[in-house]
């Protein structure tokens, strides 16, 4: 029995520790914020569209992909099946991706869905693509909407917006409405860690030349669709 003990000891002893696996990659997040100039924008609270009539947004949400990183204009990471539903309601960080350690000094943004991925059964898609509210289900051929901006404006000039005042809806669609951002951002990938960026989103740039009560509504990519589009575009730093 001694023996045997004794043998047993010598073979734990004999163990090598667990192996920690040294990391390869770097991890890639976003962090979102919307604004309204420096302040931060907040859903309900009263503003002023384009036009300077009084206004609250109670919806804005919109999908970003797409995104890839640069150095010297050569691609050095690519997230082609990453995508993100940015709220102002719940703002937050998302993960990207992961990639290989190295340095970039450019960063690209798609803000809508490729035409494959827009046209896909968003019944069988997962997280943030089943999002019942940001599809066309009685029109599945416009496929996803890629800027839904929801609220109301004041039609009476006392610059109060209450629930007797006019809704505006705005449900931005089709393929046309799809539209890349680039932004010069230097930043580095080092293995085991994580590289964040903010993603600062002025959302009174978005509503610049709107007049929310001489167009209370814009479905799929009807005129004030595009605006917006483009606005959203030029209303976005990354930083």
């Amino acid at each position: 029995t001694a023996v045997a003990v004794s043998v047993s000891g010598c073979k734990k002893d004999d163990e090598d520790p667990p192996v920690t696996p040294t990391p390869t990659t770097g991890t890639i997040s976003i962090n979102l914020g919307f604004h309204w100039g420096a302040p931060d924008f907040e859903l309900g609270e009263t503003y002023a569209d384009g036009a300077g009539h009084a206004i609250q947004i109670s919806a804005l949400k919109f999908y970003l992909s797409e995104m890839h990183l640069e150095s010297g204009g050569n691609i050095i990471a690519d997230f082609h099946d990453s995508f993100i539903l940015a709220d102002a309601e719940t703002e937050g960080t998302f993960t990207v991706g992961t990639a290989s350690p190295g340095s970039f000094d450019n960063v690209e943004i798609v803000i809508g869905l490729d035409s494959a991925t827009n046209h896909a059964d968003p019944t069988l898609a997962e997280a943030p693509l089943n999002d019942p509210s940001m599809h066309w289900a009685w029109n599945p051929a416009a496929g996803y909407k890629f800027l839904l901006l929801e609220g109301r404006v004041d039609d009476d000039g006392d610059g109060v917006v209450d629930a007797a005042d006019p809704q505006f809806t705005y449900h931005c669609a089709t393929d046309a409405a799809i539209r890349a951002v680039s932004s010069a951002h230097s930043g580095t990938i080092t293995a085991g860690s994580t590289t964040s960026m903010h993603v600062h989103l002025n959302v009174d740039a978005l509503v610049t030349g709107v007049d929310m009560l001489a167009t209370q509504m814009g479905m799929g990519y009807e005129a004030v669709n595009g605006q917006l589009m483009d606005n959203l575009a030029a209303s976005m730093e990354i930083e």
